[in-house]
């Protein structure tokens, strides 16, 4: 799925790019993805309506929308491989393109989805309790003033799963999948498979400012390339998909293992898999 940096970077460009556009035609390319909560075809329900703002809630985009009654806004949660492009209204549509808004302009927005895992949801506006998963929302990672030291440890304290799969809660903690999960747990040193109960508080706060560094850091990196809508950009990554290759801190050989049915990349240097103590503090190793 999209991660937070990801989101940090297409959100706010997608809210200039779509800013008062009206939708001119709707395409359905791939009908699975589609979830209608309205009455009519969703060419009936959208056409004619107009973009006015896109926003973020966790991994799920918001499309904001204005028309005639009934008032409806448009969520996309992305999943595994859904991604966005603005293109030129003569653009050859990528075998990707699961949905196709026309734009007035002429340009068209596609969402596109290789693996057609994630979700288009039309529904009428605030009725959020029909999109799964939108209502609740876990700690932003991102903002000082909820994601404290002591937020963090109150939600953490209380878990009794293995540190990748509790990173990647959505309902416990805002936008961390599979990639920014295996960097925020190097980063602090933790195997993904330790328990959580097993962390001291110590720990626990060197995890939670290694998450905000690793965030922070990729969510700039990001910023600074300014790569196209749907490219992911993830070669900046430390361990992530980096199997059998050099550890950048210690010079182990990163590798690979299932955790509750994710891969998870680590360094066993680095990360080594104890139940207690595992979280190696490098400012005292001089590593």
């Amino acid at each position: 799925m999209p991660e937070r940096p990801d989101l940090e970077y297409v959100v706010p460009r997608l809210d200039v790019l779509l800013k008062d556009a009206p939708i001119t035609a709707v395409t359905v390319k791939k009908a699975v993805v589609l979830r209608l909560a309205v009455e009519g075809s969703v060419e009936q329900a959208l056409t004619g309506r107009v973009f006015t703002a896109v926003t973020r809630r966790g991994h799920f985009l918001m499309f904001a929308l204005r028309g005639p009654p009934p008032e409806l806004e448009m969520v996309v949660s992305p999943m595994l491989a859904g991604r966005f492009s603005v293109d030129p209204g003569d653009s050859k549509a990528p075998g990707d393109t699961a949905m196709a808004f026309g734009l007035q302009d002429g340009r068209v927005l596609r969402y596109r989805d290789s693996e057609q895992m994630g979700k288009v949801y039309v529904i009428p506006k605030g009725n959020h309790a029909q999109v799964p998963g939108l209502e609740k929302q876990g700690l932003d990672v991102l903002n000082p003033k909820v994601f404290t030291r002591e937020a963090f440890r109150a939600v953490a304290q209380k878990r009794r799963d293995q540190a990748k799969v509790f990173l990647m809660d959505k309902a416990a903690l805002d936008s961390f999948g599979n990639a920014y999960a295996d960097e925020a747990l190097w980063e602090a040193g933790v195997h993904p498979k330790t328990m959580m109960k097993s962390l001291s508080a110590e720990e626990l706060d060197r995890l939670h400012d290694a998450m905000v560094k690793v965030l922070g850091d990729a969510c700039a990196e990001i910023v600074r390339r300014q790569p196209p809508l749907e490219e992911k950009v993830r070669d900046f990554l430390k361990v992530r998909n980096k199997h059998g290759e050099v550890c950048p801190r210690c010079g182990s050989k990163v590798r690979k293992a299932g955790v509750h049915g994710h891969d998870a990349f680590f360094c066993p240097q680095c990360q080594p898999e104890t139940r207690k103590g595992s979280l190696v503090d490098w400012r005292k190793t001089g590593i």
